[in-house]
């Protein structure tokens, strides 16, 4: 499995690998696409909460409350690496990035007009069909960074993901709680429009353009080892994500006792410290290395899902989630930079379609699987594959693939 890189390519900032998170150039640029990013995530993240509840206000069954549910993830599968594809042939990021923007408000504001199940499935979809886009917001802001620091950028980017999706947890429900069920979608809506005139101030680095697209060269990209094994092992980061956070730990920490502020709690800690991991990403691996940060991050994760099934308190489940954001955080940034890793610019957009459209899989198979297992043996199964999947990173992680991607 072992790979050989090419020179990576020049980048129009000269910054060293020590350089400070914010590079001394385009400072304007990377503030203003911060707060598209940051506008962007809140708008994908407010309503969804009370999706589920607005969903059965709207007269479906549990059957069509999961189709709608379910409707997001199918563009994203079915579209980033087309999107990547476009974007590297185009030799632009920006109008890529409009068009997502575009289509998740179109979503938000089609869910909150809804009256019918099938006009919120068509709606969810739209926000999918946007959210497809995140193949080409990492790389319009890494171009502000040297090839060098593409780290640092993505874990920034990340970091404020994160904190989005706090807030937007936060948010959300309490303005459908003060404002009423269909409040947060319009104003997510309206998120899209301001983070598109905040996009106005940025500017586009140039990106050198396909010439040519072939199905030789698409392949030579997407059959990378590198980007092949991340992928897998983003699937199943994924898949402990979906039965963790985004699954059944709410479900668990009900059963243990926890109220409904605590449940909020809980994820709230997960997300912030899963940022604080995306923050800190790059500078575990220039210590440690590549294969090193991912065993120790693996095993936060591991740790933390397979202690859940003997937690009896609340307060231990939320300090098990330190842990588990934590290595969420340092992860997921890794393997995003890794998948574009020695890759030229104008290659870079297919490399984060086809990550991004395989580790889909992973929140599609992590409810469906863990829901059945829960079910048929009982919770503490779900937690037992998820954490047995997160060891099996770590185990990828002696393939002889990262032994040549070593910083320091």
């Amino acid at each position: 499995m072992a790979e050989t890189f090419s020179k990576e390519p020049s980048s129009p900032i000269n910054e060293s690998p020590s350089s400070k998170l914010i590079p001394t150039s385009n400072r304007t640029s990377i503030f203003f696409f911060l707060i598209v990013n940051f506008l962007w995530w809140i708008g994908l993240y407010l309503y969804v909460p009370i999706l589920p509840i607005y969903i059965q206000a709207a007269g479906a069954n549990l059957n069509m409350v999961g189709t709608v549910l379910s409707a997001y993830a199918i563009p994203q599968i079915l579209l980033r690496i087309p999107i990547g594809i476009w974007s590297d042939r185009l030799g632009r990021r920006k109008p890529l990035v409009v068009g997502g923007i575009i289509f998740t408000s179109l979503g938000a504001l089609g869910l909150g007009l809804s009256t019918t199940t099938w006009f919120l499935f068509l709606s969810r979809m739209t926000t999918g069909i946007g959210a497809a886009a995140w193949v080409v917001f990492p790389l319009y802001f890494t171009a502000y960074y040297s090839p060098n620091d593409s780290g640092k950028a993505i874990g920034l980017i990340n970091f404020i993901r994160s904190v989005a999706l706090i807030a937007a947890t936060v948010g959300g429900g309490f303005i459908a709680e003060e404002f009423g069920l269909s409040q947060p979608f319009f104003i997510a809506a309206l998120l899209g429009v301001i983070a598109l005139f905040a996009l106005l101030f940025t500017k586009e680095l140039p990106v050198r353009r396909v010439q040519t697209a072939s199905q030789r060269g698409f392949l030579s990209v997407a059959t990378r080892p590198l980007l092949l094994v991340v992928s897998i092992m983003a699937i199943l980061l994924l898949f402990t994500t979906f039965t963790g956070v985004f699954g059944f730990i709410p479900i668990y920490a009900t059963e243990i006792g926890a109220s409904s502020s605590e449940l909020g709690l809980i994820t709230m800690i997960n997300l912030g410290f899963s940022a604080l991991g995306a923050l800190g990403a790059a500078w575990a691996w220039e210590r440690w290395g590549y294969r090193s940060t991912i065993i120790g991050s693996a095993l936060l994760i591991g740790g933390s899902l397979l202690a859940v099934p003997f937690i009896t308190a609340v307060p231990v489940l939320m300090i098990v989630q330190v842990s588990y954001g934590v290595g969420s955080g340092v992860l997921m940034t890794l393997f995003m930079v890794l998948s574009i890793r020695g890759l030229p610019q104008e290659q870079q957009a297919t490399a984060m379609g086809v990550f991004q459209a395989i580790y889909a899989i992973g929140m599609f198979a992590g409810p469906l699987t863990s829901g059945f297992l829960g079910s048929e043996l009982g919770l503490s199964t779900a937690f037992y594959l998820a954490a047995l999947l997160s060891l099996l990173i770590a185990v990828l992680a002696f393939l002889p693939v990262f032994s040549r991607h070593k910083i320091g």
